[in-house]
């Protein structure tokens, strides 16, 4: 087996458009929420801003949210699925189910964030 052929794997696929870093917490956030404001994400996650627009312009690149910008003032930028977005939500939630039980088992701390964002904890308090 070539070393292009790992590369046009759809592994290799998957763990770009879905499963990297930061893509498992947006994409499960924004289906949480329903929409979704840029500043929800900074205030929630452990991301620099930079880096937060650069995996939410790939998301949407990706076809999976839609970027929506509010004319308010000062404006607000919203994400919401697409179809697309939303048809690999029901995967991300049983691999989280899947380590949250196995974390659980060998009894390490889980994050509330990510227990928030799956049903397993009650709402956090931060602002949208």
């Amino acid at each position: 087996m070539s070393s292009t052929a790992i590369v046009n794997d759809p592994y290799t696929f998957v763990k770009r458009v879905i499963f990297a870093k930061w893509k498992p917490f947006l994409l499960n956030a924004i289906y949480v929420d329903g929409v979704t404001r840029f500043s929800r994400f900074s205030k929630m996650l452990p991301i620099s801003e930079k880096v937060l627009a650069q995996n939410l312009k790939e998301l949407e690149a990706d076809g999976l949210i839609f970027r929506t910008v509010v004319p308010d003032t000062p404006p607000r930028v919203e994400y919401r699925l697409t179809e697309l977005g939303q048809s690999v939500c029901p995967l991300l939630r049983q691999v989280y189910d899947w380590g949250w039980h196995e974390m659980k088992r060998r009894g390490m701390d889980i994050d509330p964030t990510g227990e928030y964002w799956h049903g397993y904890s009650e709402q956090l308090t931060v602002d949208n």
